[in-house]
């Protein structure tokens, strides 16, 4: 125990010393766990780096068996070329309008359906869920493609948005039992005040528990950029007799077949191909906090 310090007229006891921090041990266990973390990573990352030089190298060196993976002579033009000649400024537009009216539509559709599955009582609702959670299982996408296609000309919707609504109606129903499961989570005692000062069902949906959603938010907007962005065959079926309807996904896959010599331009497509990546890596670094908490807060009921 130390001994007490004179200070003045008043005796204060000296502070205990601390013992010595020591290091910290390192377990093999953890040492191991990263090291598997860490190769998995990089062999995960191999293709997209292996994508990034390719895309600016000469295309002789690609079809080369022993051409390298750093180029020889870096084209930055393969980049310029892609959005000029391959009208891939055309498509990154209609990539965009598609996609916007996706996250728009899924956003408020699914929130306001989830919300009234948590928070009401409907008559059937058992097997209304239950025949959204059969079509989960079973694969009709492809299946209905054509029907649906059919169907949106038929309504003069063979356009942008009736690619948008085709392929809303393929991952609506996911965002629906996350954002559902999410607002169960959530205590009532804010809608109930609101209730009580006159706030009608919408009104308490769109002020008081909307703002409370925006981490679930945040998790169904970066699966649906996701999905609608990378969506391949709703985008090919509405384009296949109006190629100015094409995506920047059909766009680079269409790439490799309109070559005029008859050879395909590898180069030229994977500078489209990492075109296409960058707004989905953007969006998911500005949201990936919101992300990661919308799972989380949504995989358990509070």
């Amino acid at each position: 125990m130390s001994a007490p310090v004179i200070t003045g007229t008043r005796a204060v006891a000296a502070a205990p010393e601390r013992p010595a921090r020591r290091g910290r041990r390192i377990r093999p266990a953890t040492v191991l766990l990263h090291t598997i973390l860490v190769t998995a990573a990089l062999i995960m990352l191999s293709p997209l780096v292996f994508g990034l030089f390719a895309a600016v190298s000469p295309l002789d060196q690609i079809l080369s068996r022993n051409g390298g993976i750093l180029p020889r002579v870096w084209e930055w033009g393969n980049y310029v070329r892609a959005w000029t000649t391959a009208s891939f400024s055309r498509y990154f537009v209609n990539s965009v309008v598609v996609t916007a009216l996706v996250v728009i539509l899924d956003t408020l559709a699914s929130s306001m359906t989830g919300y009234v599955l948590a928070r009401r009582r409907l008559r059937g609702q058992r097997l209304l869920e239950g025949l959204y959670v059969g079509t989960l299982f079973v694969g009709l996408t492809t299946a209905t493609l054509y029907p649906q296609y059919v169907i949106a000309q038929a309504l003069g919707l063979d356009n942008l948005l009736g690619i948008a609504l085709v392929q809303l109606a393929g991952i609506m129903l996911v965002h629906v039992f996350l954002i559902k499961a999410f607002v169960l989570g959530l205590g009532t005692e804010m809608e109930d005040a609101a209730r009580v000062d006159g706030c009608g069902r919408f009104g308490t949906y769109w002020r008081i528990a909307f703002p409370l959603m925006r981490p679930i938010l945040a998790t169904t907007v970066i699966l649906g950029f996701q999905a609608s962005w990378n969506n391949y065959q709703v985008p090919l079926v509405f384009s296949l007799a109006a190629p100015d309807l094409r995506t920047l996904v059909v766009g680079v896959s269409a790439l490799q077949y309109d070559a005029a010599d008859g050879m395909t331009p590898y180069n030229t497509v994977l500078a489209g191909a990492n075109m296409a990546l960058v707004p989905i890596v953007v969006i998911f670094i500005v949201l990936q906090r919101h992300f990661v908490r919308g799972w989380t807060d949504g995989s358990v009921k509070g």
